[in-house]
This record gives structure tokens, sequence and C-alpha cells, in this order.
């Protein structure tokens, strides 16, 4: 080998040693920046998170690489079940990978989320969440959300908490499990540690979704309003949500947390907010009919019981009331009773709603 050789192989040699310490140094920068952007926002109990309009649900195949169903996919879609039900959200945006006509991660999620008892109104699909800066980014730039919740697995968690903050966007995230051995982890680290190098780039770069769009409005949702005239007692409507005109029926929960016996029956009265102040609901004109035949509606006497720390649900059919009114406030009123007995007045418990 002459001297010419020797000095390029050198200069080969130090150019990739050099190129290597710029790619770990690179990455350790990307991972550190991620990490901190990261710390305090990511929740592995859903009890613990606060509350947010809006979940983003990151999508991912919901099968293995074998046709068996993928644990990443069914343990976010749990997460996000749970997550729904415990009033952490109000929607739930399935955003993911619709390349193909038969490859379709957002309506996946979608059909999952309603077997898990999540309602199809509360959920949005994004068919355009190639990858997670896409999710991000449309999340605010065609859904409107300033504030989100993020769901996968912590990993990638971390860096859609760091693409949100880089566009904007006030986020936590709730981690799904991960279940997987070892190498399996070890792989996944590699991989994310690349696709955060991959993440910094296209933020510095200005990298931008796929597809915007025009922008779709989200609407709010006014919050269960429950009290009662005695402690112990909470009733809330778990079905249909949201409540739609008409209403034909309304599925009722109620919830026990005394150390003692609860009753209730099947009497009940919808109230109607007007003028700052609470007044029966007019009758619809179907009821007003029968009343005129001398029809009344009567409530049949039967009490139901309900132990400690116990719940069970009642459905009310309110069609003897006119609900017409959209704009208006609601409230559904039951009569409950602790020992001891016999009671000479029965407590009240009150929940409000509203109808679209």
């Amino acid at each position: 080998m002459n001297h010419k050789s020797h000095i390029l192989i050198k200069r080969i040699t130090l150019s990739l040693v050099a190129f290597l310490l710029l790619v770990i140094i690179f990455t350790v920068y990307a991972n550190v920046k991620v990490e901190r952007a990261a710390e305090g926002k990511i929740y592995t109990s859903v009890d613990s998170v606060p509350h947010n309009k809006v979940a983003l649900l990151l999508g991912t195949n919901p099968l293995n690489k074998w046709g068996r169903p993928n644990s990443y996919f069914t343990n976010r879609i749990k997460t996000a079940s749970e997550l729904y039900h415990a009033g952490k959200v109000d929607y739930i945006i399935a955003s993911g990978d619709n390349h193909t006509k038969e490859y379709d991660e957002p309506t996946a999620m979608r059909d999952s989320l309603m077997v898990h008892g999540v309602p199809e109104e509360r959920i949005i699909l994004d068919f355009a969440g190639f990858r997670t800066l896409d999710s991000v980014v449309r999340a605010k730039e065609v859904f409107g959300c300033d504030s989100l919740t993020i769901i996968s697995q912590a990993d990638h968690n971390a860096r859609a908490l760091y693409l949100a903050e880089a566009n904007g966007i006030e986020s936590v995230a709730v981690s799904a499990p991960l279940r997987a051995g070892r190498w399996v982890r070890t792989r996944l680290a590699i991989r994310e540690w690349l696709a955060r190098d991959k993440m910094m780039l296209d933020i510095w770069f200005g990298k931008q979704p796929h597809f915007l769009g025009e922008r779709i409005e989200i609407p709010d949702v006014m919050p269960q309003k429950n009290y009662a005239t005695a402690e112990g007692m909470t009733m809330r409507i778990v079905s249909p949500d949201p409540v739609k005109t008409p209403v034909d029926s309304l599925i009722v929960e109620f919830t026990n947390s005394r150390n003692e016996e609860m009753t209730t029956g099947e009497w009940y009265r919808i109230d109607i907010d007007s003028d700052g102040g609470w007044r029966q609901a007019p009758y619809s004109e179907e009821y007003m009919e029968y009343k005129t035949e001398g029809i009344v509606v009567c409530f049949n006497d039967v009490g139901y019981s309900l132990k400690p720390d116990g719940s069970f649900r009642l459905t009310v059919k309110p069609w003897i009331y006119d609900l017409g009114d959209k704009s208006a406030k609601y409230r559904l009123v039951k009569r409950f009773s602790y020992p001891p007995y016999p009671i000479q007045k029965s407590d009240t418990a009150y929940v409000e709603f509203q109808i679209r």
C-alpha cells in the first residue's frame, strides 16, 4: 500500500469515526431533550390524570407479524376506554395510518373502543395520522386542540409530548402497559432513539404533515352535575351519551357510598332551568292528549334496594315531557331514602344535563 492510499484510508476512517461520534452526541442530545420535556407529564394511573377535553390515541397495527392480536394495540384501546369511562376525557381522536383500503388503523380503533363501551359519537377518526408528527400537528391544526391527553406506550409518549410542546400544545400522556421481554425492549429502545433523532431533524427543517385539510370543530360537552340532599347517594346518566333528541330513554346509574342500605323507586321528574330558576319541564303534546282523555301516568309502587358500596341501573322513559329545547339545561330528579324506617320525608338526588 502506497503512502497516498494509506492517508486516504486514514482520512476515511477518521471521517467515519467523527460521523459516528456526531450521531451518538446528537442521539444523546435528542433523548435528553425529549426526556426533559416529558418529565412529570406521563401518568401510569388513569385516576391521577387531569381532565382534558380530547385524548389523542396514537395508532398501531391491530395484529402482530404472526397475525395475532397486537398487545400494543389492545393495551392502548383498554387505556383509552378506561380514561373515557373515568371522565378524564370527553372525546378520543383515533389517529392512525390508512394508506390503503385494506389497512385502516382508525376504523379498527373505533370498533375496538365501541366494544369497550365508548360511544361512537365521542370517537373522532383521523385517517391521515401516518406518523406521530402528523397525528400531533393535525390534532391542533385540523381539530383545534390546544391541549391533549396522549395515549401510547411510555417511550412513544415521551416523543409525542415533545412534538406537542414544539407545536404549542399543552399535553400530558397516559402510558399503556408494555409487556415484552428484555430483547424486545432493547430493540424498541434503539428504534425509539433513532425515531427521536428523525423527529428532531423534522422539527428543525420544518417538516409538515402529509395532509392537513379543513378545520373540524369538536363541540364542547357539558359535564353532568349531580348532587343530592343527603350524602352517600350519587346519580348519573350513563346512556345515551351524549343525550340527543328525541329522548327515548335514559339509563340512570345510582351509587351508594354509605355503610347502610339505600332505597329508591320508579318515580321521577324532569325540571328545566328557566330564567335562572328550576321549574318542572312542560308536558309533551302526546301526554297532554292522554290527559284530556282522563288518562294519567302512574308509577309502579316498587322499591329498589341498594347495598352499601354498591350500584345499580334503572331505565327512565321521559316521553311525558317536552324536551325539545336544545338550548336549555335540564335536570332529572329522583327520590331516595336511607334508614331509619319508616321515614316521613324522602331525600332527593339531581343530575343536570343538556340535549343535542
